[in-house]
Parts: structure tokens; sequence; C-alpha cells
């Protein structure tokens, strides 16, 4: 067990689709309860300090969701700056999206709808192809620059 967690925060080797999803399914589980556990303190009259406690854990969780992404996309053949691609991606797009749909003063609001709805489905599209080549796409066979093939 220490082990499997061990190999989680590691940023290194390969890590194939089934054992993505096993990990990624064992992170949702993990988070839902420290955010229920939060959820429960909070509404039950607790300090607010021990609510904020609870949450501390989920920063090792997310830690290890970076670290199973990043052994996933070593399994692609791809290094962590794909990552950054996969992750800063979306997020960028959609701030923009969020930042144009607003109408800010200084912008003429005649084409920031229309380019707010460009950003909104580019952002979607990113999320997509992260999906299917992190998700479902098998990983490279026989050892690549990362590592043997995994098991």
């Amino acid at each position: 067990m220490i082990q499997a967690i061990g190999d989680a925060l590691a940023f290194r080797g390969r890590l194939t689709r089934l054992g993505y999803w096993r990990w990624q399914m064992a992170l949702v589980v993990i988070s839902a309860g420290f955010a229920y556990g939060a959820v429960a303190v909070a509404m039950g009259g607790g300090p607010r300090w021990l609510s904020a406690l609870v949450f501390a854990p989920m920063a090792i969780a997310v830690i290890a969701a970076v670290g199973v992404v990043a052994r996933r996309l070593h399994d692609r053949g791809r290094g962590v700056g794909w990552l950054l691609v996969f992750l800063f991606g979306p997020w960028s797009l959609a701030a923009l999206s969020i930042c144009l749909s607003e109408g800010p003063v200084f912008i003429e609001y005649s084409w920031a709808a229309p380019a707010a709805l460009v950003a909104a489905l580019l952002s979607l599209a990113f999320n997509l192809w992260a999906f299917v080549e992190i998700g479902l796409l098998r990983g490279q066979a026989g050892p690549n620059r990362f590592g043997p093939a995994p098991e």
C-alpha cells in the first residue's frame, strides 16, 4: 500500500489505462470523503479551522492526481510538458471566455460575445482531446524513453 501511494506521487514511469482509471476512481472517492467531512464539520457547528483542516489532505490527492496523469502521459510517449497544455490550455481559454462574456467596458461588445463562444468551444475541444489522449488511447507498445511497458 505504501509503495502504491509512493507510485502515485511519483512523476516517473508509465501507467496503463486501467491503472489510470483505478487511480482516478480512488482519488475521487478519497476527495469526496474529505469534502464530505469538511461539510459535515461546518454544518455540525464545528470551528472553521477544523473544517479547513479536513481539506488539507486533499493537497496530497491533487499531487497524486497530477502524478498519475504524468505517468499516463509517459505511457503515451509524451512528456510532462503536455500536462501543462492539457491543464492550462482549457483553463486559460475558459477564463478568457468568462472575461469576454462579462462585457468589460474597454471592449466593444459586438465582437466580445462571439469571441467568448469561440474561446469556450476551444476550451471544450482541449478537454475532449485530453480525455481521449489520457483516458482512452492505448499506450506505446514496448519500452519508450520513459521506461519499460507497464504490466
